[in-house]
């Protein structure tokens, strides 16, 4: 069964908006949008051993991973 969250949501531009939740309520809110997922873990460790070996690539975006040049 879903929890439903009490969250504060304000534009903060065109592009940005600004999220507020309570400390209580992140947990749950992490576990909403999967960061406790085995698989997102799994990908965090590795980046992670990466990063620590440098092999590492400096992006100003996340959008340059998803954009095709």
């Amino acid at each position: 069964m879903q929890k439903t969250l009490p969250v504060v949501l304000r534009k903060k531009g065109l592009d940005k908006i600004s999220l507020e939740i309570t400390r209580d309520n992140f947990e749950a809110f992490c576990n909403a949008i999967g960061l406790f997922k085995p698989e997102f873990l799994r990908i965090l460790r590795k980046s992670e051993a990466d990063h620590k070996a440098g092999r590492v690539t400096k992006r100003k975006s996340l959008y340059e991973l998803i954009e095709k040049p």
